[in-house]
């Protein structure tokens, strides 16, 4: 049975051959409310006392966000008690939160070499595997792994496809074809436990036909026990505001929910800001502090016209002529985007300086801690930042997966 703790119940769909299944895959659960409070005025979904928050974005005493970063050190990644499989890996934002949670990626693949440059540089126990994903086996991937013993396999499969951004023609395109390899290959390795996440568009393209179809083909080639949740990045004191869709199956049925709050490293100063701030969320400012010198850190030069263009654009706003958004300090970031071969989003433009912002700045943005290094071109950099998924929210459902597996028989 498919469970959601989105904040959106899905309807099925008004035509299927298997009205059963269709009913059991998609089961609403109570709605959850998100913390951040949004323009819409959405409230924070926990109790606490009210506190008047300050209008400026330094925060009292230390940056309790960088001093989170800092506190996910890479002796946490020392000794895995699990093995992940990494598919799609990008720049590797799903590793090393799940590498955090206690995952060791023995894989990391994707088809992009730079991209699994940067997991394998950054991660230890991690393994490349840079062939076609439509050509991958259990016997290619286990071999890699070095064991047949699979805790998990987790993967965001392109999300061009179904992204409200790119051309939407989802499970017709040959990327959302890759989704459903994605499944073969879990109906082959039989890990504990499998991690698909991608863009909330997923949720809505072609009217939601294409996910009801998506979570059908999952629960019928696999057989787990499946689990969906609609996350906000903001909601666990990441400044910016990016959602996604996560699909969690278990090989068991086993007890399992989403998290809902910050944990583990710094969580308790986290959670104080959020509530200090009321529902606003951690500000961009404190992420694009103290920067210079960090790697992954070069400042792309403008024009004179461009420079002067940016120099106009109020916090918040939007340039009308490249469509490139303005970071408030004050606020979450806008979604850190990338743009698709038939356009999309750029970088957003620094809060107070007339430029873009560099990969090190929207790494941090993204909860990338400094000492995770990107490989390859600027380009490759920013393509690997902007299809992340935030390292700190991956943390967080990592974690809960854990504790899922650990009810194992």
């Amino acid at each position: 049975m498919l469970k959601s703790q989105d904040r959106v119940a899905l309807k099925p769909p008004s035509k299927s051959a298997d009205k059963t299944l269709r009913m059991n895959l998609v089961a609403a659960q109570p709605r959850r409310r998100s913390l951040f409070k949004s323009k819409n005025g959405t409230l924070p979904f926990w109790d606490a006392e009210q506190i008047h928050p300050k209008n400026d974005s330094k925060p009292a005493g230390a940056n309790a966000y960088l001093a989170r970063l800092g506190a996910f050190n890479k002796g946490l990644l020392d000794k895995p008690p699990f093995t992940l499989i990494s598919l799609f890996c990008g720049g590797g934002g799903l590793d090393l939160g799940l590498s955090f949670a206690g995952f060791g990626t023995r894989v990391a693949s994707d088809v992009a070499p730079a991209f699994v440059d940067s997991v394998v540089t950054n991660l230890p126990h991690a393994r490349a595997c840079k062939e076609d994903a439509l050509e991958l086996t259990k016997a290619k991937l286990c071999k890699i792994a070095g064991t047949t013993n699979i805790d998990l396999i987790a993967a965001g499969p392109p999300c061009q496809s179904f992204s409200i951004l790119g051309q939407r023609g989802a499970l017709a395109d040959p990327r959302g074809k890759l989704a459903l390899k994605y499944f073969d290959l879990i109906a082959e390795v039989k890990p504990k436990a499998f991690l698909f996440e991608n863009v909330p568009g997923l949720l809505t393209v072609n009217k939601g036909e294409d996910w009801r179809t998506l979570a059908a083909y999952a629960k019928q080639k696999t057989g787990y026990h499946l689990h969906f949740a609609r996350l906000n990045a903001a909601d666990f004191g990441i400044p910016q505001i990016r959602e996604r869709v996560i699909l969690v199956g278990f090989r068991e049925e086993v007890p399992f929910d989403f998290p809902t709050l910050p944990s583990g490293p710094g969580a308790a100063a986290i959670i104080a800001a959020l509530a200090e701030r009321d529902g606003q969320g951690i500000p961009s400012a404190w992420a694009l502090s103290d920067v210079d010198g960090l790697p992954n850190h070069g400042i792309r030069e403008h024009g004179p016209r461009v420079r002067e263009r940016y120099r106009k654009i109020e916090p918040g706003a939007r340039d009308r002529t490249d469509h490139t958004d303005r970071i408030d300090p004050e606020r979450p970031s806008g979604t850190v985007l990338v743009g698709s071969g038939g356009g999309g989003g750029r970088p957003h433009i620094h809060p107070v300086e007339p430029r873009v912002i560099t990969v090190r700045e929207a790494a941090r943005l993204q909860s990338f801690p400094d000492w995770y290094v990107f490989q390859g071109t600027s380009t490759a950099q920013y393509r690997q930042v902007g299809n992340a998924v935030p390292p700190l929210l991956a943390y967080e459902v990592g974690e809960k997966i854990a504790e899922a597996i650990g009810r194992f028989k």
